[in-house]
């Protein structure tokens, strides 16, 4: 069984453009017969740089043990019987150098071996593990490399006046002998120090770098750029579908969002897109995001979300209403809500004759027999509904009801005076035969 003891916690170094760090644990044997020392137990470097993490071990100078059967290699996945040497790992192909000292015999072999890693990748935070073999298992202890960048952090010190800040630059490791750092804004070298003030203005960036590795800058700290909103789907929306609105910005740290509809703010959750799962006519509107983090804010450009939907129950209406005269003008209106804008057809209860097509139907005369419900259709590419009936009545005009009893009165009186003059010639008719006497034989009431 073998013991790890681990003293770690010194700071990194940087020395000739690659890190290093200056711990040192000891992996031991029960018997005290092999031994491996590394360098370090927790390697910390930056994204971009090189990492080199070195080893050196010994054993007991036996003639079964010679230098000529010592293999070795590093690994980070595996397991000592059956480890992926790196040198072999598709992730670390032409990164990784293996680099060992001649083995050097006297009472006791020893041997030291170095693994650089070029172009550090965040990827490459692992566990490492160095195997040395003989002929028999040897101890495997490891170390832990962490990739990391540079960061900007920034602080206000007046919460009411945020174009005023304090930047501080800051990584999770520890530079040895507190090297200076480089400001960079808007790409322009600033000056040193650990902490810049600034004045920040809309479009400005910030980032910093160890002095002599400006290549190795952070990354860049700015204020929301490109802002912009897209609706998905695009184009026009019929009611009921699943709608998304998405705002989106160049920012770091990450923008938050406020969104507005037609100018007026919602009350959406501030980084995530907002889903319609089933969208309604009132959601159409104009629609704009305003992205906002430490260093500045930006407006989106605005979308019109179009909601198109069949159109609603018609509402029809009559001019003039109430009773209609005869021979008097009369138009038929129909309204409905519908997007896009619906088109009218009018129909009349059990006449299929009628059909006619406008959102107003108009009769410059109408008569008695043009009287009954009608209704209206409003229809568009979404669908159709039909409007309630609208009973027209249509009666007599004045003139005509003045006709009629004119007529009537003249047939009254013509009536009249047909009925006198055929009493009156019945009687005369009866006067003459009194006034000429009668034949005997027939028996006549007497004449007056």
């Amino acid at each position: 069984m073998y013991l790890l003891i681990c003293s770690s916690g010194e700071p990194l170094c940087l020395v000739n453009s690659q890190m290093r760090c200056v711990c040192f644990f000891t992996v031991l044997q029960g018997n005290d017969d092999w031994r491996v020392t590394y360098s370090t137990s927790n390697v910390c470097g930056l994204r971009g740089s090189t990492a080199d993490i070195s080893c050196t071990f010994d054993y007991p100078d036996d003639v079964q043990y010679r230098p000529t059967t010592v293999t070795t290699l590093w690994f980070s996945k595996g397991d000592k019987y059956q480890p992926v040497d790196l040198e072999h790992d598709t992730n670390y192909r032409g990164r990784v150098v293996y680099s060992c000292e001649r083995i050097r015999c006297w009472s006791r072999c020893h041997g030291a071996c170095t693994l650089r890693i070029r172009d550090l990748r965040h990827s490459d935070s692992a566990v490492y593990k160095f195997r040395f073999a003989i002929n028999q298992p040897t101890p495997v202890p490891q170390v832990k490399l962490s990739v990391t960048d540079l960061q900007v952090k920034v602080s206000f010190s007046d919460p009411n006046d945020p174009t005023r800040a304090e930047l501080e630059c800051h990584s999770m490791c520890g530079l040895a002998g507190d090297p200076p750092y480089i400001w960079f804004r808007n790409g322009q070298n600033l000056g040193q120090g650990v902490n810049y003030r600034a004045y920040i203005q809309s479009g400005d960036s910030f980032s910093c770098a160890v002095e002599g590795y400006e290549h190795l800058r952070s990354p860049l700290v700015y204020g929301p750029q490109h802002t912009s909103v897209y609706s998905s789907p695009s184009g026009e929306i019929e009611e009921g579908s699943s709608v998304t609105l998405s705002c989106s910005s160049d920012a770091n740290p990450a923008a938050e969002y406020t969104w507005f509809k037609n100018n007026q703010p919602l009350l959406w959750e501030p980084s995530q897109p907002h889903t319609f799962p089933s969208v309604h006519p009132e959601d159409r509107g104009t629609y704009r995001c305003h992205a906002e983090n430490k260093y500045g804010h930006l407006s989106s450009n605005s979308i019109f979300m179009d909601v198109h939907y069949a159109p609603n129950s018609p509402t029809v209406t009559v001019s003039p209403s109430g009773e209609l005269e005869e021979g008097s003008s009369v138009t038929l209106s129909c309204s409905s809500d519908a997007n896009p804008a619906a088109n009218y057809t009018w129909f009349k209860e059990h006449d299929i004759s009628v059909k006619l097509s406008g959102q107003n139907y108009t009769f410059t005369f109408i008569i008695l027999d043009l009287g009954g419900n009608y209704y209206c259709q409003a229809h568009n590419a979404i669908g159709q509904h039909n409007s309630t009936f609208l009973f027209i009545k249509v009666t007599s005009s004045s003139s005509q009801k003045a006709i009629v009893a004119v007529a009537s009165i003249g047939v009254f009186v013509v009536t009249i005076h047909l009925i006198i003059f055929l009493w009156m010639r019945r009687k005369r008719a009866s006067s003459k035969a009194c006034g000429q006497g009668g034949r005997p034989d027939t028996v006549e009431e007497s004449c007056p």
